[in-house]
C-alpha cells in the first residue's frame, strides 16, 4: 500500500476528473461520501452552474466571501492510504496544505 506523503505535491495515479480526465491538480468532489465523483475546478463550476472565479488557492468568491466549495463539491482530499477523503471540515491540515499547494488546472508541458 502506498501511503500519500501530504508534503509532496505528488498525487495518486486515480486522482482524475471523471469528466474531462484532468490530473495532477485540485479536485472537487460531492458532499456525500456514498458515491465519489472527482472533478477539476472547469468541470465542477460548469456542472454546478457557478462562475469560475476560482483562485490558485482554490478559493472562489461568492455573496461576498470566500469559499472552497463550488456547489455542492469540496476539496477532493485524499486520507493517507488513499482509499476514501476526508471528511469535509475534518481537523486534516497536512492534507489541507497539500491539496492548497496543487496547481488548480494541470500544469501543460512547455
Amino acid at each position: 500500500m502506498n501511503i500519500l506523503n501530504y508534503e509532496r505535491t505528488e498525487v495518486p495515479s486515480d486522482y482524475k476528473c471523471g469528466k474531462c480526465g484532468a490530473q495532477g491538480c485540485k479536485l472537487w468532489r460531492e458532499t456525500s461520501l456514498c458515491q465519489i465523483n472527482l472533478l477539476c475546478v472547469d468541470c465542477a463550476c460548469t456542472d454546478q452552474k457557478k462562475v469560475n472565479n476560482v483562485d490558485d488557492n482554490g478559493l472562489r468568491t461568492e455573496e461576498r466571501r470566500q469559499t472552497d466549495q463550488i456547489g455542492w463539491y469540496v476539496p477532493a482530499i485524499p486520507t493517507p492510504d488513499n482509499n476514501d477523503y476526508w471528511v469535509y471540515g475534518s481537523n486534516c491540515d497536512d492534507a489541507c496544505a497539500w491539496w492548497v499547494r496543487l496547481p488548480l488546472r494541470p500544469v501543460k508541458p512547455a
